[in-house]
């Protein structure tokens, strides 16, 4: 940090007796004043490098005992789960719904049409006014709700009433990835 040189004067005292020179700022200086540079270095080296270092380090250790970080985010994708799993319950109740409501649709579709027939039977055994053709049309018309009650009845039948939609790309609805600015962290994308 300094050579010796006789013909300078002192950057502080003015004295020509600046013997050392600092070759960051390129001043001389005298002994005694050349002492109270290196002090000021010394303390403008520990306010401006050596505590912002610490305390940053720190802050490093910190994150690496509490991982406070990570707490906020596990609690960020606990709520995401939940609002998830409450939209999932909503969408199936309305599903439940919307089939109750199909199956009792067909469902008295099919006793109209049966208590239609039967009171047709009823009123043409009674009167005792019926034919050849009027047996064979009664006769299809049983067969034909009989068919429809089969239909509704059959596994088959019930499983197509439900769609079930795999589009959902599970592995994307939430995830975590790293993103780079000036430094590293941690986004979680939902």
């Amino acid at each position: 940090m300094a050579t010796g040189n006789q013909s300078n004067l002192c950057s502080i005292c003015n004295k020509p007796s600046a013997k050392y020179l600092c070759i960051g700022c390129k001043k001389y200086f005298c002994a005694k004043d050349f002492k109270e540079h290196e002090q000021q270095l010394s303390i403008k080296f520990d306010n401006e490098i050596t505590q912002p270092h610490d305390e940053l380090l720190d802050q490093i250790r910190k994150l690496e005992i509490s991982n406070s970080l990570a707490l906020d985010l596990f609690d960020e994708i606990e709520q995401w789960k939940n609002m998830t799993i409450n939209k999932v319950e909503k969408a199936a109740e309305k599903a439940q719904h919307e089939l109750i409501e199909l199956i009792d649709k067909q469902r008295i579709t099919i006793i109209k049409q049966f208590e239609s027939i039967t009171s047709e039977i009823c009123h043409r055994r009674e009167e005792e006014n019926f034919v050849e053709n009027d047996i064979d049309e009664l006769k299809q018309k049983i067969n034909e709700i009989k068919q429809k009650l089969e239909q509704f009845t059959q596994i088959e039948t019930t499983k197509t009433i439900i769609v079930n939609n795999d589009q959902i790309d599970w592995n994307r609805l939430i995830y975590i990835q790293e993103q780079q600015l000036d430094c590293e962290y941690i986004a979680l994308k939902i």
